[in-house]
């Protein structure tokens, strides 16, 4: 089988499967570098030689600002064995090429995030304007859940339960339905909004011209964070990541930690167990 051919049938497949619009997005941009660099050839012409050759290549290894980081020149490697694992599931394969391609461990740091004083910070700022109760209900809400910018955006009212203190999320990552437990805090705030929209088929963050889509909330949590003082640059995914580390900061439990992401392997969610500065002072400067 043609080694393009295969690669469009692989994201289809993908997206059969139910697999976010954002991970095949990802492999397919991935396997559009592999498919340009190996050429018009099938995949049982697809050598280790030549796998070899594709991860030491320029275009693998080098980005826009340089040397790509290990974690980025991993993806490839995941994406050319995801691959080769879905030809091989189907026979369309006789051997699988990329058994020599082992990712490398790394660990890296999480993006920057905001420490518990900015945290709360945002949760207790009036934000001003017409839109300023919608928008710190939209920052509190992925503060506090750590739901991911499209799970938020794709929500509606009737997703919402305020006695049981759940959201049902309808586009997590992966396509199925997933659950996320409400803190009582937000409940209340949820509470006001849900009291003035328009009916239960409404979504839960919108504009005047209908649901607020991941762009605008971008723009919207850049622009609120800078509004209440803070300067670092925070977008949407950061706020994620904030709650992650300040819930493993508050518990010391990664497992609970990983529960709260949603994360399939605990390994994905060791990032944040990194303890904030100044824990990690108070609690050297009370030994002994």
């Amino acid at each position: 089988m043609n080694l393009d051919a295969a690669a469009r049938e692989f994201l289809m497949s993908l997206a059969a499967d139910g697999r976010s619009p954002h991970t095949i997005a990802a492999y397919r941009r991935d396997l559009a570098v592999f498919t340009a660099f190996a050429g018009d050839i099938t995949l049982d012409d697809v050598t280790p030689t030549l796998l070899t050759s594709f991860m030491a290549h320029h275009s693998v290894q080098l980005g826009a600002g340089g040397a790509r980081a290990q974690s980025s020149i991993n993806r490839y490697r995941v994406t050319v064995k995801a691959l080769f694992a879905w030809a091989e599931a189907r026979w369309l394969v006789q051997r699988n090429p990329t058994a020599i391609l082992r990712c490398q461990r790394h660990r890296g740091l999480p993006p920057v995030i905001l420490d518990a004083g900015e945290i709360a910070r945002l949760l207790e700022f009036d934000f001003a304007g017409t839109t300023g109760e919608r928008d710190h209900l939209l920052i509190a809400f992925m503060l506090l859940t750590g739901c991911r910018l499209a799970e938020t955006c794709a929500l509606e009212i009737s997703d919402i339960d305020l006695v049981a203190g759940i959201a049902v999320l309808r586009k997590p990552k992966g396509g199925d339905p997933d659950r996320v437990l409400l803190n009582p805090r937000l409940v209340s705030i949820l509470k006001r909004q849900i009291d003035r929209a328009a009916g239960p088929g409404s979504p839960l963050f919108a504009s005047g011209r209908g649901r607020l889509s991941t762009r605008q909330v971008q723009r919207i949590v850049t622009q609120r964070v800078a509004e209440a003082g803070i300067t670092k640059p925070i977008t949407a995914h950061s706020l994620r990541h904030s709650f992650a580390c300040l819930l493993y900061n508050q518990t010391g439990d990664i497992r609970l930690v990983q529960q709260a992401l949603r994360h399939t392997h605990v390994s994905t969610t060791e990032v944040y167990a990194q303890v904030e500065p100044a824990r990690w002072r108070r609690e050297i400067a009370e030994l002994a």
